[in-house]
């Protein structure tokens, strides 16, 4: 399928089902006839629900037998419980029942004991309400749409189809020789090879003259693609004094396939300039969207402006490649010679985006990202490569060609990626007219994204460079396998997927000291906010463990961590009510149904959320779902099917409007949730999900059915967004070729 800049939610992991747990503090024993409790500060245990099933327990006197009993899934022999039903059906959870050395509240379902002789469970009273709810913080998953459309080349091929062999491009990738170039592919997802997704065939409107233009020249340019309708080509005309070719480009208004969105062309009897032999390529192909041709250089239109508006802040994961960045090399170390340097990274004059163009060439350059940033005085949430060099990150030379791979390439500190990102965010660069971030905005980072997920390359390069490290650091011992004092239930001696962990949450701790560094004494957790992503599947050792040892090497994670964040998505595919892992069948499902089945998710979400926002506390950081909103299987439904049919009509219906206010609202804010990041703003729908805000730049107002919710909930007025994006005087970011 085709990959788009603007399209940075086509593709997501299957959401598991996430296993709540529960903190339990220090309690007073009890009377004999119940659970004797010994806990141990700040560790959690799993709700009984998990141990159900690891044992066979069908009923909640059973459970509750089971949670008093020591068991192999009960690391403390001595260690009490109480147990009571939830929501109509059979589940136990752990909890203390007393008062505890913190200012954590012990949750009002705790107030009694469960009877161990008999197993009997008492009711417990229903909590009141909570208060009413609050206001957190609603950042988005970030896409663009540039006024150039040029900037979403794909590799050049030559006209008999194959692609152009790198030694046939300049350095910076334009062709040298008569070329096609397939410039964006906005069709429904699908129609490259049938059956198309969308039934209702939807592509966004492009309609309008477009502006084609190249430093060089071109006897003919044709269409590229048979398959292209309702696009036609006019007369081209060349200025010799600026060495640049027009062509004006007609998209026309309609629907697909009536109008097919593939901005495919073929240049043949090209020139690189007016006395250039022919068959010698061009240079800066731009594409200037309609209404723009007067403005080529400014770098975003305005309805994609008008659309980012409402977002407090814009994560920019999707959109700069972040989980492209992959093995570069094998052998002995092949994570270390993965590495990538700040020299290696996209810059924005590169022709377009490949890795094999430039090693760091995967998604938007980050002179890009800061220009944005800028213009709509939003702040910026990156994610730092998982190969991007540090001074913990050695770069070491390739073993399959005979280099030595524990010696370190990269000595100075101040020259590596991580440290050079760093400044370019405080002083820019020349493209960025050296201005950096504006003071005003503040800055969020992840190590990577989800470091976790096994189906993402970052997973394993970050656990292969924790098993070199303990393994074969010589000049100074590793810290990755150490003891936590007074955690003796925690041991990571041998056990490489908590090195893994471990090594995850240091690059934290180590990014947010070079920041500092650059920023200045202060800056951590004000205007740099480092964010600690993992997996709530398993809260106690993603996070409780991990920070534990985090701490007792560094002190308080607060010092150092802004937030920890987890993905925070809600429906039938992401939990539903009951915490199963049960597929839903769409395919016989109502759309009410469906959207019925999303308030479920979001209900069945809340312990989660509870404990979560819970353990933040207790350790004085904040929380944020690094990406939330409707959950989808990627690959669940097949196209032409019933039920992919319903997801879509379903994702469509103005009932997700309220789903997902009831999710930020009730789920979330209404317990204390700090930050809500909607993943994603713009999107086509697809088996892949419905994951986009809106799939149309233009249909912002009043909007699809999730637009419309982030407008409710930021309180922003559509008419508001548009008077400020388009105000003529508003100063908007320039980006040349």
């Amino acid at each position: 399928p085709p990959s788009s800049s603007t399209a940075t939610a086509s593709v997501r992991h299957d959401m598991m089902r996430f296993s709540v747990l529960v903190l339990v503090m220090a309690a007073p024993k009890v009377a004999s006839t119940e659970c004797p409790t010994t806990t141990v500060m700040n560790v959690l245990r799993p709700y009984c629900n998990n141990i159900k099933g690891m044992n066979n327990i069908n009923s909640t006197a059973e459970c509750a037998a089971l949670c008093c009993a020591h068991t192999a899934s009960n690391p403390f022999a001595d260690d009490g419980c109480t147990a009571w039903t939830l929501d109509g059906y059979n589940q136990c959870g752990l909890c203390s029942d007393a008062g505890n050395q913190t200012t954590q509240a012990v949750p009002a379902n705790c107030s009694s004991h469960t009877n161990c002789s008999t197993g009997v469970v008492t009711q417990p009273t229903p909590p009141p309400p909570p208060p009413a709810p609050l206001t957190g913080k609603l950042g988005g998953e970030a896409s663009v749409q540039y006024v150039d459309y040029g900037r979403e080349l794909r590799w050049p091929a030559y006209l008999n189809g194959t692609a152009f062999a790198r030694s046939d491009l300049t350095a910076e990738g334009w062709p040298t020789a008569d070329c096609s170039i397939c410039v964006f592919d906005g069709r429904p997802v699908g129609a490259w090879a049938p059956p198309i997704d969308d039934p209702e065939q939807r592509q966004s409107d492009l309609s309008g003259v477009w502006t084609l233009q190249i430093t060089g020249k071109a006897a003919s340019i044709t269409l590229g693609d048979p398959a292209i309708k309702g696009i036609t080509i006019g007369a081209s005309v060349y200025d010799g004094n600026t060495n640049t070719q027009t062509t004006p480009v007609t998209f026309a208004k309609g629907k697909y396939p009536e109008v097919v969105n593939l901005a495919s062309f073929s240049f043949t009897g090209t020139q690189s300039s007016d006395m250039a032999p022919n068959n010698t390529g061009f240079i800066n192909l731009r594409f200037i969207a309609p209404t723009y041709g007067g403005k080529p250089d400014q770098l975003y239109t305005d309805d994609w402006a008008a659309v980012m508006a409402p977002f407090d802040h814009l994560r920019w994961m999707g959109t700069t490649g972040t989980n492209s960045y992959s093995w570069l090399c094998g052998g002995e170390n092949a994570g270390g010679c993965s590495v990538i340097t700040w020299e290696d990274r996209a810059v924005p004059s590169y022709a377009f985006l490949d890795a094999k163009l430039c090693k760091g060439c995967r998604g938007l350059s980050w002179e890009h990202v800061l220009l944005a940033s800028n213009e709509l005085k939003k702040d910026v949430w990156i994610n730092i490569p998982v190969t991007a060099s540090a001074p913990t990150v050695c770069r070491t030379a390739d073993t399959t060609t005979g280099g030595d791979p524990r010696k370190c390439l990269d000595a100075d500190p101040t020259a590596t990626y991580e440290y050079q990102l760093a400044l370019f965010f405080k002083n820019g660069n020349e493209f960025t007219n050296h201005t950096g971030l504006d003071p005003a905005l503040n800055i969020y980072f992840e190590h990577s994204n989800e470091v976790w997920n096994f189906g993402f390359p970052q997973y394993g390069i970050n656990k292969a460079m924790a098993q070199w490290e303990v393994q074969n650091v010589t000049t100074s011992k590793s810290n990755l396998a150490n003891a936590v004092p007074g955690r003796s239930d925690i041991n990571c001696t041998f056990n490489a997927e908590c090195w893994a962990h471990r090594r995850h949450a240091r690059r934290v701790y180590e990014i947010a000291q070079t920041f500092e560094k650059v920023f200045g004494h202060g800056s951590i957790n004000t205007r740099v906010r480092p964010v600690y992503a993992s997996w709530t599947i398993n809260l106690q050792e993603y996070y409780n463990n991990t920070l534990a040892w985090l701490e007792s090497e560094y002190g308080p994670p607060n010092k150092y961590i802004y937030a920890i964040a987890n993905a925070q998505y809600f429906g039938p595919e992401a939990q539903d009510a009951k915490g199963k892992m049960e597929k839903f069948n769409y395919s016989t499902a109502t759309v009410p149904e469906v959207i019925q089945a999303f308030k479920d998710g979001a209900d069945a979400n809340v312990e989660m959320v509870y404990t979560f926002v819970q353990y933040a506390k207790s350790i004085g950081v904040k929380t944020a779902g690094y990406e939330s909103g409707p959950g989808y299987s990627v690959g669940g439904e097949h196209p032409g099917s019933k039920g992919l049919n319903t997801l879509i009509e379903a994702s469509r219906d103005p009932g997700m409007k309220t789903v997902i206010e009831y999710d930020v609202r009730e789920t979330c804010w209404r317990h204390g949730w700090d930050i809500y990041n909607y993943f994603a703003i713009e999107g086509a729908v697809s088996r892949y999900g419905c994951w986009g805000a809106l799939e149309d730049w233009k249909e912002r107002n009043p909007g699809p059915p999730k637009l419309q919710a982030i407008y409710e909930l930021t309180g922003t007025k559509p008419q508001e967004a548009e008077d400020w994006a388009f105000d003529p005087a508003r100063p908007r970011a320039q980006g040349p070729r």
